[in-house]
């Protein structure tokens, strides 16, 4: 039997665990898109029983329940495999899984109730749970090794804990236990019980600070993007554009204002959904003809905005006409009626202060090939003839 104050330590680290599993589930109910939490969660509260089974059970009552224990300990193991291959986009491979335990399993059953031996049945329990955390750490690895800290810390934390896995039975022997009796009570169970305590906490700390992280990632990509198109909106373009303005190497640049033509009639005729879906398709247009430096974002309704880097009046002028060829080369969104077009207004920059005058010259530009027919191309300093058009005109300029 345990004294209060043996009793209490050895429990302390399924208790805490515990803790953390509930800690971890309600992270997850607040932020359902990161389900490695849920898997984490799903790891510690698994380990948890079998460690304080562990902890408690003299070695002859634990021959009885080793396949208890080890099923249960082997589930924690993919759980805790299947979270880290739900954060490097992975897989945790469950049928190879499935038959490293069923093999596992045999060999705990055999070793303890066969030809009982609780060093043979350590050390297939040991190999097989390392096993099945090397998985998904074998497919990252083959694939690109993560880049961001975060991600390289959980790679190296999650190497570390499965070495540890597979080495523990080396351990064992290099401490001299060679009757496993004693192991229950001796100071090498309780270093154990607080290195995966210590582990636990730290994949708990790495993987919270995953979680945030992506959080404040997704809550910040919100906020700059159009939800319809995923392109960068009005504010977020000008924050981004400001950055662009500082670089010399960037200029000379240009502004491209350009707007679907007949949008209203899109969206009258079929519908806000083809109208939509038309949104898309001009998104995507726009988005494949830009450069790496170049910036698009969606100002408002069917308008949208270009900032080309590095480029000529008469280059930006090319790339517009390119624009508007591939929209007329894809025009199946539309069941009928004439295809689908743009006109778009070009003003230079040559200085960080001309963004907004730039601007106003090219919606006032696009102003001017709206009113010359559409499906135009206005570029600064070129004289267009002036066009007046009656306030019923005006109604269907769009």
């Amino acid at each position: 039997m345990f004294a209060n104050n043996d009793f209490i330590l050895v429990i302390t680290p399924s208790l805490a665990m515990l803790v953390l599993a509930l800690l971890l589930l309600i992270a997850w109910l607040v932020q359902r898109s990161q389900r490695f939490l849920l898997w984490q969660s799903g790891a510690y509260s698994l380990a948890a029983l079998p460690l304080g089974l562990q902890s408690l059970l003299p070695l002859e009552e634990l021959n009885r329940y080793a396949l208890f224990i080890g099923s249960f300990y082997l589930l924690g193991a993919w759980c805790l495999a299947k979270s880290w291959a739900e954060r490097w986009r992975v897989s945790a491979q469950p049928h190879t899984a499935l038959l490293i335990a069923a093999i596992t399993l045999t060999a705990l059953y055999y070793f303890s109730h066969i030809e009982q031996s609780a060093w043979a049945r350590v050390s297939s329990f040991s190999f097989g749970s390392g096993l099945v955390l090397a998985l998904p750490i074998l497919e990252v690895r083959a694939k690109k090794v993560p880049s961001d800290w975060l991600d390289k810390s959980l790679l190296w934390l999650s190497i570390t804990f499965t070495v540890y896995t597979f080495t523990r039975p080396i351990l064992i022997w290099l401490l001299g236990y060679s009757d496993l009796r004693s192991l229950p009570s001796s100071p090498y169970w309780l270093l154990t019980l607080i290195s995966i305590l210590s582990f636990s906490l730290l994949f708990t700390v790495v993987m919270s600070a995953i979680a945030v992280r992506d959080t404040v990632h997704k809550l910040r990509d919100e906020r700059d993007h159009d939800p319809l198109t995923r392109m960068l909106n009005r504010r977020s373009f000008q924050e981004r554009a400001q950055k662009h303005l500082g670089d010399p190497k960037l200029y000379p640049m240009a502004v491209l204002a350009c707007d679907i033509d007949h949008f209203k009639r899109i969206n009258d005729t079929w519908g806000h959904e083809r109208g939509d879906q038309v949104l898309q398709l001009v998104s995507s247009i726009l988005q494949n003809n830009l450069r790496q430096h170049d910036l698009v974002a969606r100002f408002g309704g069917e308008e949208f905005v270009i900032l080309l880097t590095d480029i000529t009046l008469r280059d930006a002028e090319l790339l517009a006409q390119q624009i508007q060829c591939d929209l007329g080369s894809k025009n199946a969104v539309l069941p009928s009626g004439p295809k689908l077009t743009m006109s778009f207004g070009i003003s230079p920059i040559s200085a960080s202060f001309q963004l907004e005058q730039a601007l106003k010259e090219a919606d006032h530009l696009l102003y001017q090939a709206k009113n010359a027919g559409r499906d135009r191309v206005h570029i600064s300093g070129v004289m267009y003839p002036d066009i007046f058009i009656d306030s019923a005109q005006s109604e269907v300029i769009a």
